[in-house]
Order: structure tokens, then sequence, then C-alpha cells
């Protein structure tokens, strides 16, 4: 720990095969301790291309997945192919096999803390997240004032509406505060230049309201990365 930042715990891989089999035999892992002690959990993951992989790997873990919940962290909403929500890759990559049993919960409405904790088990498990090459994560872009608003510690709402600059598209996202109560948070990234962001962010004083990424930085986290 640095400061009020923490030193991210790397996992680097040499192909996103096994990077996504390495993520998901973790959060299997973490699942099942929990669920050895609680009647049900829940994970939350993001969408993109990123995930699938990793998404596919889960949905081949053996889980007692009748007692697992899944949200995403953030969502598209109303966008022109439906395909594009992150609900749309869940369902299609993660809900499928074993995990066909997972309880879906979308994230469509913006939502007061304790609204969010009536509707899954709180707090989260894991909380699986990935990196835009502007330093977004989640749905917290650069510039965006709902969005810094969200990466604040404030008793705002846990679920909030924000805006991305390359496109009219509104989305929803959990604020910092309710992604800081997961037990476990882990980056999912891929590529040289996303790499190099998270590093220059993580050794310098570049801070959440120009790389919103770097808010993780602000508890405990996990990178797993392949080429």
């Amino acid at each position: 720990m640095n400061g009020n930042r923490y030193t991210p715990e790397w996992h680097l891989f040499s192909d996103r095969e096994a990077q996504a089999q390495a993520l998901a035999g973790h959060v299997a892992s973490a699942l099942r301790r929990v669920l050895a002690r609680s009647e049900a959990v829940t994970l939350l993951v993001s969408g993109g291309r990123s995930p699938v992989q990793f998404f596919e790997c889960l949905a081949d873990c053996a889980l007692d997945w009748e007692r697992v919940w899944v949200m995403p962290v953030d969502e598209r909403v109303s966008p022109p192919e439906p395909e594009s929500r992150n609900e749309w890759l869940i369902r299609r990559s993660l809900l499928t096999g074993q995990a066909a049993g997972a309880r879906f919960v979308p994230l469509d409405q913006p939502l007061e803390a304790r609204a969010l904790m009536d509707r899954v088990p709180w707090p989260p498990v894991v909380a699986v997240l990935g990196m835009g090459e502007d330093g977004h994560s989640a749905s917290w872009f650069p510039g965006d004032a709902a969005s810094l608003e969200a990466l604040r510690n404030t008793a705002g709402p846990a679920v909030v509406a924000t805006h991305a600059a390359s496109g009219p598209v509104e989305r929803l996202t959990l604020n910092w505060p309710a992604l800081a109560q997961a037990t476990e948070r882990m980056l999912l990234i891929s590529g040289d230049a996303k790499r190099a962001l998270l590093e220059r962010i993580e050794a310098s004083d570049l801070d959440w309201q120009a790389y919103p990424v770097a808010r993780l930085l602000s508890a405990p986290l996990s990178v797993y990365w392949s080429p």
C-alpha cells in the first residue's frame, strides 16, 4: 500500500486461454468458500469482448449455480443493437451449461444502496471488471460529471446513470462505494497498451478524476493480464 493506494497483485499469462482458466478457477474457488457458509452469493461481472473466454471457462466450473446471483457492474440503456447490452453477453457466454441455473439480476434503473441490497445477496463475493484504453472502468468515464460523482466516497445512489463521450447511449453503473464492498476485485485486461497504462497509473500520481480505473487502487486489486 502506498498512501491511499494499494499496489495491485499482478498475474501475467502468455495467452488469453491461460488467463481465462486461471481467473475462472480463482472466482469459482471464492464462490465455493462462501457458499459453504452462506445460502447464496453474488458475482458482479463486466461486459465487452475481453471476458468472453473467462465466462465460458467459468460456466464449465462445478458450482451450486442455483445459489449464485449474477449482476452486471454496468449496463447500456436502450442501445440500438440489443446484443451490445452486457445482459445479452452474460446470458450467451456465462449462463450456459453448468451455470444455466444461476440467477441473473439486471441492472435496469438507478438504485439507492438499500434497494440494491434488497435485490441481491450482499456484499458481493467477487467483482470482475475491465478497463478501456482511455482508463475507464465499469461505466466511469473521464470528463463525465456523473462518473466523477460515482467515484467519490458518498452516500449517493449505488447505481447511477453516466455517459461516455464516445456515444449517446446512457449507461448505468455501480458506484465506487458499492464496488468497494466486494470481498475481492479482479481486473481482466489484455494487450500491451492497457498494461502500460495501468503500470503508469500505479507508478505515478495519475488519479481517478483523469483515469477512473485508478479508483480501483483504493482497495486491494488483482490484475489478470495477457497479451
